[in-house]
Order: structure tokens, then sequence, then C-alpha cells
């Protein structure tokens, strides 16, 4: 085949897609690239053109770092137009991705553009609601309550208990001993007026 043949095969060929759009489907895929979980993604590409040949062999190459794609999936064979996607298990999780859909027919290997995912860190989830709702308050509204407001609520009561048993009740015991002393101090007036009127008596006497 002349160069210039395979040249403008090669640039029908390059029709790979990463998202929606395409009406044949070649197999059942998600709608773009999917993260399945922390450690596994499913890269969706699609054939726009085969270039002339009756099938192509496609796949998918990726890696950490822009440009650099250490890796690359099995091959599959695409003999019609469509999506196509392959799932790639044992993946490092909280990770960037760097990847880009391959097709190969006989005049050579065509490349989709460069696109980027990124795995979850271990233990978050994709962002699926599980359980049941309840009517206790989760995510942020709780810990606002059970971080800000239980503490200092906890605080008050304490400080309302101490004031009500402690310092209410030595207040009564001051009022008390000052009734106490008053009564004292009068009963002492009392017996020294006496004790001065028997004096007064005496004198007369």
């Amino acid at each position: 085949m002349a160069e210039k043949e395979k040249k403008f095969l090669l640039s029908l060929i390059i029709g790979l897609v990463f998202s929606g759009g395409l009406k044949v489907m070649a197999q059942t895929c998600p709608e773009r690239t999917t993260v399945n979980s922390s450690t596994s993604i499913t890269f969706v590409g699609g054939v726009a053109d085969l270039g002339g040949d009756t099938q192509a062999s496609v796949w998918f190459e990726y890696g950490t770092s822009s440009g650099n794609y250490s890796f690359q999936t099995e091959k599959r064979i695409m003999n019609q137009l469509g999506k196509y996607c392959i799932t790639v298990n044992n993946l490092e999780p909280c990770t960037t991705y760097y990847y880009r859909a391959v097709m190969e027919n006989k005049a050579g290997p065509s490349y989709g553009a460069e696109q980027t995912k990124n795995t979850p860190c271990e233990g978050t989830s994709s962002g699926k609601v599980l359980g049941v709702a309840t009517e206790a308050s989760t995510g942020i509204i709780k810990t606002i309550f059970s971080d800000y407001l239980v503490l200092p609520l906890l605080f008050s009561l304490f400080f309302v208990w101490a004031f009500q048993s402690h310092i209410l009740k030595w207040e009564e015991w001051l009022e008390q001993r000052k009734k106490e002393y008053q009564k004292f101090k009068s009963e002492k007036t009392l017996k020294f007026k006496i004790a001065k009127l028997k004096i007064k008596e005496k004198i007369k006497i």
C-alpha cells in the first residue's frame, strides 16, 4: 500500500470517541469511562470508521503520568462501528490515570486524545446512598451538633447543676447563719438589758 493511501486511511480511522453520540452499539457499555471503585475503571471508547477494513483491533493504553502509557489493556476485535469498553482492575487507589483509546487496522494504529480519570481513595464511596433514611441528623449537621453544641451544652448543664446543688445551698446556709447570728445578737442584747435593769434595781434597794 502506498504511503499516501496509508496516511489517508489513517486519517479516516482516527474517529475514536470517549463518550456518547454513536447510535450503532458494538457492545453494552457505560455512557463514558466510569470509575467502578478505588481499584477499577471501565474505559470506554468508540470506532467511527474502520478505514475500509472489515475489522480492527481496539484497546486502551494508560499510565500515571501524562503522555507516558506504561500499561495497556487486552485487545478486542471490532467488526462494526460503535462503542467498546474494557474494564481494568487492580489499579492504585487515590491515583490519577491518563489514558487513550487505540485502534489498529491494516494501515496501522491510530490514537484517541488523552483523557484522565481519578480513582478514589480507599474507604470513600462513589456517591451512592446506602441504607435507609432516618430522622437522626447525619453528615455536617451531625458534626456541628456533636462537636460544637453538645460539649458546650454539657458544660452549661454541669454549671447549672453545680449552681443549684452547691452555690444555692451555700447561699441558703449563709442566710441561715446570718439569721442565727441576728438572733444570737438580739438575745445577747436582751440579756444585757435585763442585766442592766437588775443592776439598777439593786442600786435602788
